[in-house]
């Protein structure tokens, strides 16, 4: 993704990736991205919460207006229903 956004930036349109593990996509060097920590396959919330889903699309356009260097910003929003995220950067089950 950071090789096809460079090339869109380079094309002038504004382009932003949301991540939800930061060291990997400092190595893959996107022009702009959006760190939310959130569990894989949930990057902008729980189903059905709205409110959070928000937060991240607004967290989103505020990241892309307001960035003007390559870099990886924080959005603040974090995942606090369960251990699920916590579960899967250790890859446990249960």
């Amino acid at each position: 993704m950071g090789l096809l956004q460079r090339v869109f930036d380079g094309a002038g349109l504004c382009t932003l990736s949301v991540t939800q593990v930061a060291e990997i996509t400092a190595i893959v060097k996107p022009s702009r991205a959006l760190y939310v920590a959130h569990p894989f396959g949930l990057t902008f919330g729980a189903v059905g919460n709205r409110e959070t889903q928000r937060a991240v699309v607004e967290a989103m356009l505020v990241a892309a207006a307001r960035m003007d260097a390559p870099g990886i910003r924080d959005s603040g929003i974090a995942w606090t229903r369960d251990d699920l995220r916590r579960r899967q950067l250790h890859k446990q089950r249960r």
